[in-house]
């Protein structure tokens, strides 16, 4: 599976984490930044997939969400 398939899986299961909780459960705890994980849901949210939610700053980080659809 690509890094994006893993993180669509996981927003999936479990809506509303931030890039760091994606990065610790697509790579565990040793390998988790969220420089490995912020270009593909930037890719993401720009293709449609994926909708973020938040500032981006450290007291309101980005949230990644599915968008509802009709």
């Amino acid at each position: 599976m690509t890094v994006a398939e893993n993180i669509l899986r996981e927003v999936r299961s479990n809506p509303g984490q931030t890039e760091d909780q994606l990065a610790e459960r697509l790579f565990g705890r040793e390998g988790a930044t969220q420089q490995r994980v912020n270009p593909t849901c930037r890719k993401l949210v720009a293709k449609g997939w994926l909708l973020r939610r938040g500032k981006g700053g450290p007291s309101d980080p980005y949230t990644y969400h599915l968008p509802e659809r009709i």
